[in-house]
C-alpha cells in the first residue's frame, strides 16, 4: 500500500485547497463523496449510489481488453 496526495486544490482562493493525503484510492473517493452532504449538494443516498456506480465502472475499466 502506497500513500498519495491529492494537490489538484492547491492554490484554490474560493475554498481551502489544502493538499490531502490518502492511503487508498477508496479512502479519497469516501471522502469526496460525502463532503457532498454538508454542503448541501447531495444526501447520503446519491454518495452511496456515486460510490457503488465509481466501483462498478472501476472494475470495468481495469478489466476491459484494449487488444479487441
Amino acid at each position: 500500500m502506497h500513500t498519495f496526495t491529492d494537490n489538484s486544490h492547491l492554490g484554490r482562493i474560493e475554498f481551502l485547497g489544502a493538499p490531502r493525503t490518502f492511503k487508498t484510492w477508496n479512502q479519497m473517493a469516501e471522502e469526496n463523496a460525502y463532503s457532498r452532504i454538508p454542503l448541501g449538494v447531495h444526501i447520503k443516498m446519491d454518495c452511496d449510489e456515486g460510490l457503488r456506480l465509481g466501483h462498478l465502472i472501476g472494475k470495468r475499466a481495469v478489466n476491459y481488453d484494449l487488444k479487441k
